[in-house]
């Protein structure tokens, strides 16, 4: 039987430790890496990411990404995301959802205080624009 377990470091990650930064996928978003992708060899991602700026007219324009696995979950505040073959969805605090591997979306608005958990595997993954 194949070794299919995800093999992982001890780490702790603290917060006053790793600051939030600028510079990931979107310019209007700050992002908190939680040191899982170092942890795991790359096999695993989380980050927590908070916006910065108002969701541009719009919103982020359709796209997807090129991952195996994809959760995310609202920690803060409000989002509505237009997903391929389910329409808009809205999300509140709390709420979490689970995106199929290379599932068209574009997200539609945020509130000024929207903040997520997204885990994804891998780490390192590609997110394409899509034309409309």
């Amino acid at each position: 039987m194949a070794d299919n377990k995800i093999h992982s470091d001890f780490i702790v990650n603290r917060a006053k430790d790793n600051p939030f930064v600028s510079g990931g996928l979107r310019v209007y978003r700050e992002y908190r890496d939680l040191g899982i992708g170092e942890a795991t060899g790359g096999k695993v991602h989380a980050h927590i990411i908070r916006t910065t700026k108002p969701c541009p007219e719009g919103g982020s324009g359709l796209h997807y990404h090129d991952v195996d696995f994809q959760m995310v979950m609202v920690m803060k505040g409000t989002s509505t995301v237009w997903f391929e073959g389910h329409g808009d969805v809205t999300f509140e605090e709390g709420d979490c959802w689970i995106q199929p591997p290379g599932i068209k979306h574009n997200v539609l608005y945020y509130s000024d205080d929207y903040q997520v958990l997204e885990i994804t595997l891998p780490q390192d993954y590609e997110t394409v624009q899509v034309e409309e």
